[in-house]
């Protein structure tokens, strides 16, 4: 289809992400049984007194959770040694979630940069619901989100016992889907892919022209598709997402490139399956707060159901010439962090494949210096082949030295644990109880 009639289809009624308004779905209120987990750093640079306090990417993010239908049962801040104004938009929107809306906010701030990916586990440790929604903080959610996930998630778990994770789509300064994409190329893997994209801002081309793309015909919402990826966007059972120790710790580049991927392929390690919901209902509107990418397409959907309170038009000016700041780093910074964070997920699975990878990098990045290798908030950046290489090196070369790091504190762990069983002389009884299987299972732990 072409872009005039991609236009089109995406203008239906219910790709829009308050479909629901018409309709009498909510009946008597609960609330789902979600904790939502945002890590944030430095994305409240607007004080109390500012015009734009209402606009700073973090208070409007939880604004619009506790403006969900269904209601959710908590929010978790792991404020990441933020040194803006991230406490006080905190303090503000607890006492107003507390007494109108009856949800809890829990805020805990590390005392030092520690990363995405250790706040996100600092999160889910603090949460205390069945469910856990990972979300970024300058992400704007849809008013029927929750609503639209619970009842997709609760037929998956119905029909698949490994079920694991909803993946839900993600639009980056627009209210619908930027593009249709094959199934197969929204399944594929992102090591497949040879690099660490994700196409969450898209439907299944096959949806368009099928008449069995609703998994309820009713409420007109997508069928989930199977995946092997996921992004940082997504709801998971809380006991599946500790079976498999959360998000991983060795994950130290600047930006948090491959800790998803990483994640995803613990869970399919495991044998759980991931699913992709690529229905606007369930989707958040992406702030991209720092990113110069152009202003917002489609409706301002959220003026709309605020009644004029809050403007996604104003939202994405402020986010266009905000200031630099979470996890978006510089593009040398962010071209580092994708080339390690691969390699490294590669070589813990497949050397071989690891090899052919970095050299594929090599050649795109260092020798043919493509343009896809840099951040799309840095238009018109580039480097000379002088420093492309030393990126490629440096990164290759962190690579090896922290899967080495990581190797030896594993073997450490196995041999001192050996020992400590060899000194109180219980050896001989684990062997009789098959003492390798309890060995991994703590290991593991």
């Amino acid at each position: 289809m072409d872009t005039k009639e991609l236009q089109e289809e995406f203008s239906k009624d219910f790709y829009q992400p308050d479909y629901f308004s018409q309709f009498k779905i909510n009946g008597k209120k609960k609330k789902a049984d979600i904790s939502v987990i945002i890590p944030t750093y430095n994305r409240c640079p607007f004080a109390k007194d500012s015009e734009n306090y209402k606009y700073n990417p973090l208070y409007l993010c939880i604004i619009s959770i506790l403006r969900q239908k269904l209601p959710v049962a908590e929010i978790v801040v792991v404020d990441d040694a933020s040194t803006d104004y991230t406490k006080e938009v905190v303090d503000d929107l607890e006492i107003q979630a507390s007494s109108k809306k009856g949800v809890k906010i829990k805020y805990l701030k590390n005392e030092s940069q520690k990363g995405s990916s250790t706040s996100r586990n600092i999160g889910a440790k603090l949460a205390g619901s069945k469910y856990l929604f990972f979300l970024d903080d300058d992400c704007v959610s849809a008013p029927y989100l929750t609503f639209t996930a619970m009842l997709v998630m609760k037929k998956l778990e119905n029909s698949d016992r490994n079920f694991s994770v909803l993946v839900l789509p993600v639009y980056d300064r627009c209210s619908f889907p930027k593009s249709a994409l094959p199934i197969v190329d929204l399944t594929k893997t992102f090591i497949k892919r040879g690099n660490s994209s994700a196409s969450f801002n898209s439907v299944p081309g096959e949806y368009i022209t099928s008449k069995n793309r609703f998994l309820n015909k009713t409420l007109k919402i997508f069928k989930p598709i199977e995946v092997y990826q996921t992004w940082g966007h997504f709801i998971i059972d809380r006991s599946k997402y500790l079976d498999v120790g959360g998000f991983p710790d060795f994950a130290t580049w600047p930006n948090k490139i491959g800790e998803e991927q990483e994640f995803a392929c613990r869970l399919i390690e495991n044998s759980y399956s991931l699913y992709y919901l690529p229905d606007p209902k369930a989707s958040s509107y992406h702030g991209a707060y720092g990113a110069h990418i152009g202003s917002f397409t489609g409706r301002d959907w959220l003026d709309d159901e605020s009644r004029g309170e809050y403007s996604l038009i104003k939202f994405s000016e402020l986010c266009e010439n905000g200031i630099r700041s979470g996890n978006r780093v510089s593009a040398r910074e962010y071209i580092y962090s994708k080339i390690i964070a691969c390699f490294c997920i590669l070589y813990k699975r497949n050397i071989k494949e690891a090899i052919n990878w970095a050299q594929h990098t090599h050649k795109s990045f260092v020798q043919d210096n493509e343009q896809r290798w840099y951040p799309a908030y840095a238009k018109g950046e580039d480097f000379l082949r002088e420093t492309r290489d030393k990126i490629w090196h440096d990164a290759i070369t962190d690579g090896l030295l922290l899967l080495e790091e990581t190797e030896q504190k594993r073997l450490n762990k196995i041999e001192g644990f050996i020992i400590s069983l060899k000194k109180k002389g219980q050896l001989e009884e684990y062997n009789k109880k098959h003492w390798l299987p309890i060995l991994l299972k703590r290991l593991l732990k």
